[in-house]
């Protein structure tokens, strides 16, 4: 997961992501494998600013907007 957001943010930034997709028919593991996406990103946020490449107003809205409003907006929830 961590190689996947780092090559895609690379490439397409935060905002061209729609959160964390899933196609599983286990419907019960829904649940864990959004919270470990959503754990998956946050830690790449964190490390951006702990690196200093990244604020920490900017990783607070950015972590809402990918685990919230991007997918709300994407599918108009």
């Amino acid at each position: 997961m961590k190689r996947f957001r780092e090559a895609t943010t690379e490439t397409c930034g935060f905002y061209n992501t729609v959160g964390f997709n899933d196609d599983t028919r286990a419907f019960c593991s829904i649940p864990a494998r959004h919270d470990v996406a959503r754990r998956s990103d946050c830690a790449y946020l964190a490390n951006l600013v702990a690196t200093g490449r990244l604020g920490l107003n900017d990783a607070h809205t950015i972590a809402y907007d990918l685990t919230y409003r991007l997918a709300k907006q994407a599918y108009k929830l």
